[in-house]
């Protein structure tokens, strides 16, 4: 299920990498041409100044038609196509894609132009018989120019584009061909790869994929890296727990972000979160999958959205389902905190011999003699132990997270129980929790229910204060929308309970409040012979009576 809804994901990731036509990634400096003025304007401003830079463009375009440069008028009009398919005007930049590939004389180049046309028709996703003319136009023109290997890159969109739509038999058929015409062709080593991925054939996906990384490596050529990388993922994600899966995944999303395509991005994060999943790491595959969402907002795919929200919901119940059996993994500390603390105390002097003349030092200490030779100690923590206070504090942070209250409350309790041992310091325990005191303290918005084991956890703590006391425990609440790095600057707590919420520290406190039986009666109205009240006020107000009425066990219809 893990790989069928990673392969899932990857399908418009696919699309996104057949479907975009690259973003003239040229690096840009002004060189005072109108072209490269457009193109450093795109760089440094982006669609804010397009206007501006279509301008440009069109004036760069003309100049190069003048004098005959159909390189230049080539170049102008791509990027052109760029900022338009940027605006989503895809019909537009249809239309100057057609008339770019028309311009060379060049049959390689004229093939290049088509390819781009198949391009912009796939990414409006209705364009499929479009985008398949024209790249047959481009394996035409390519076989013309007897250029082999372009001819096995279009033959190889020619297979992605099949596969997307579903017809595998056709994408094997074009896959095999372009394969024959070069042994180099990474678009259809991607095809086989993710085809044998679908039948379940999965030995063979991952030689397929290792031979197109090898290829994809050879020519530098990080895109195709990354999709290795990603089928290698989906493969290996077969196996539950594959370890290697995950490292393959964060090796193609790593690639992803270098040559930033947010599709691949978007494949590669999902196939993450599906892995993490699989292995009950809830905390780790939210993460990927939040990330991931947001990727599919960016690009407008709102079937992988609505896909990922149904993964999410059914990865809580499998968790909580599993932590009824199996406890939840500790967490593993970096490297950096395994270290060994510095001792504290005076330090051992690195300095074996004093490197001073023996007369200085007699002549300088002359008059300190009397307090003899100053002997170098070190620390010894041993001393002084059981009487010194605990510089430590338990920081029990476990409620900030999805959890089972049931394994909450046992894990704490066996913290507990191992701390009211004898033998075992009497370290502070710091309990922290979200939203449980929100309603209380005027937030409208109630907490999530991701949050629900933290009140249950306020219950326990306080009956095990009553019944450990020489164990203390201090609870902390915080509002939701407190961050990871504004709870570590609150940890001062002064009482035994505490809240933030709203920019303030709520604290439990007890006050005298009016009686509610007394509120509206006066002193000397309880009695009937009372004299502080005035003989005229006793005259108009008649003295306060209570009666008890009698009460029966009985009623009138029991026989």
């Amino acid at each position: 299920q893990v790989a069928e809804a990673a392969s899932a994901a990857e399908g418009p990731a696919r699309a996104g990498r057949l479907q975009r036509p690259a973003m003239a990634s040229q690096a840009l400096a002004t060189s005072g041409s109108p072209l490269q003025d457009a193109k450093a304007m795109l760089q440094d401003y982006g669609l804010a100044k397009a206007d501006e830079a279509r301008a440009l463009l069109e004036g760069a375009e003309a100049a190069a038609r003048g004098r005959g440069d159909a390189d230049g008028q080539v170049e102008a009009l791509r990027v052109l196509v760029d900022i338009l398919l940027a605006k989503k005007d895809f019909a537009e930049a249809i239309s100057l894609a057609e008339k770019a590939a028309s311009i060379p004389t060049d049959k390689s180049k004229q093939a290049k132009g088509q390819c781009l046309v198949a391009q912009i028709h796939a990414s409006r996703g209705d364009g499929f018989d479009a985008a398949t003319m024209a790249l047959g136009k481009a394996v035409s023109l390519y076989k013309e120019a007897r250029d082999t290997a372009g001819e096995a890159d279009a033959t190889g969109m020619l297979s992605q584009l099949h596969l997307e739509v579903g017809d595998v038999d056709t994408a094997m058929s074009h896959a095999r061909s372009a394969l024959e015409l070069s042994r180099g062709a990474t678009m259809a080593m991607l095809t086989l790869a993710q085809v044998y991925l679908r039948r379940e054939q999965q030995s063979a996906a991952i030689e397929q994929a290792t031979e197109m990384l090898a290829a994809c490596k050879d020519k530098g050529d990080k895109a195709g890296q990354a999709s290795a990388s990603q089928v290698l993922a989906n493969a290996l994600l077969f196996e539950e727990g594959n370890l290697e899966g995950l490292k393959r995944a964060r090796e193609a999303l790593a690639l992803y972000q270098e040559v930033n395509d947010v599709y691949g991005k978007q494949s590669a994060l999902h196939t993450l979160a599906n892995g993490y999943f699989a292995r009950s790491d809830l905390e780790e595959g939210l993460k990927c999958a939040r990330e991931a969402l947001a990727c599919c907002r960016q690009t407008g795919d709102t079937d992988s959205m609505e896909e990922l929200k149904g993964t999410i919901e059914q990865a809580r119940l499998a968790t909580q389902e599993w932590r009824k059996t199996y406890p939840k993994r500790p967490f593993v500390l970096p490297h950096s905190a395994k270290a060994p603390a510095p001792p504290a105390g005076p330090q051992k002097c690195p300095v074996a011999e004093v490197q001073i003349n023996a007369e200085d030092l007699d002549n300088a200490s002359v008059g300190r003699k009397y307090w003899g030779v100053p002997v170098q100690v070190e620390a010894d923590p041993s001393v002084d132990a059981d009487e010194r206070a605990p510089s430590h504090t338990v920081v029990w942070g476990g409620c900030l997270s999805d959890y089972s209250p049931t394994q909450i409350n046992v894990e704490f309790s066996d913290l507990v129980a191992c701390m009211a041992k004898g033998e075992v310091a009497k370290v502070p325990i710091v309990v922290l929790t979200k939203g449980v005191y929100g309603r209380q303290t005027g937030n409208m918005h109630p907490a999530s229910m991701n949050y629900v084991a933290a009140a249950t956890i306020w219950g326990f703590v306080r009956t095990v204060r009553q019944e450990i006391p020489a164990v203390t425990i201090q609870l902390l609440d915080f509002s939701e929308g407190y961050t990871a790095a504004e709870i570590p600057r609150s940890l001062r707590p002064f009482v035994a309970e505490a809240a933030f919420y709203g920019k303030a520290h709520w604290e439990p406190q007890i006050a005298a409040v009016p009686s509610l039986f007394r509120r509206d009666l006066r002193r000397d109205n309880l009695t009937n012979n009372g004299t502080a009240g005035r003989e005229e006020e006793k005259e108009k107000k008649p003295a306060a009576k209570f009666q008890r009425k009698s009460f029966n066990w009985m009623g009138p219809n029991n026989k």
